[in-house]
């Protein structure tokens, strides 16, 4: 099985803002975004979504596009920052961010999640989930379950989830056979 992840196209959000599981809309250029995203795409047998509508819009093009099933997937959200999504960077107290930047795995934001936290809901979805039975799947998701998704596929370790920051609308593929 060929299995391609792809990241959602920009969101309209401020720069310098925190969000994950914020369920931001799309920028205003999305349409041309998810066409040129799309162009650049193979046509699949089977598309996985974020629920997120950044990642839904596009999964939404590529089945029509292909006339492929569509499956939500929860476990592909974005990491949690809790009480800090939505609040500027610079807003959020040193103190509190520092620690927590230093070790990512281990720390959670207040009401959010580590980063050990999504690797385990992204590992357990794809143990369960992957191979599908179909030749071709796309995984329309955001950078940090990409980033787990990566290194499954490839079995690297999680010290190496941040060798790979993709870019808005951006996709890998992989050959699971």
């Amino acid at each position: 099985m060929e299995l391609v992840l792809i990241r959602h196209t920009a969101p309209a959000i401020a720069s310098g803002v925190c969000y994950g599981r914020t369920d931001v809309p799309l920028a205003p250029s999305a349409p041309l975004d998810i066409q040129a995203a799309v162009a650049q795409l193979p046509t699949f047998d089977l598309v996985y979504s974020s629920p997120a509508q950044r990642c839904l819009q596009l999964a939404l093009a590529l089945t029509d596009r292909d006339g492929c099933q569509l499956i939500l997937a929860p476990a592909l959200q974005e990491l949690d920052f809790g009480q800090w999504e939505q609040l500027p960077w610079a807003r959020i107290p040193r103190e509190h961010s520092d620690p927590w930047a230093a070790d990512t795995w281990n720390l959670a934001p207040p009401g959010g999640e580590t980063e050990r936290a999504l690797w385990t809901r992204v590992a357990s979805w794809y143990r369960t989930t992957l191979p599908a039975p179909v030749a071709r799947c796309a995984i329309v998701a955001h950078g940090g379950p990409l980033r787990v998704l990566r290194c499954l596929a490839l079995g690297l370790s999680e010290q190496q989830r941040w060798d790979w920051n993709p870019h808005w609308g951006e996709h890998a593929k992989f050959d699971l056979s």
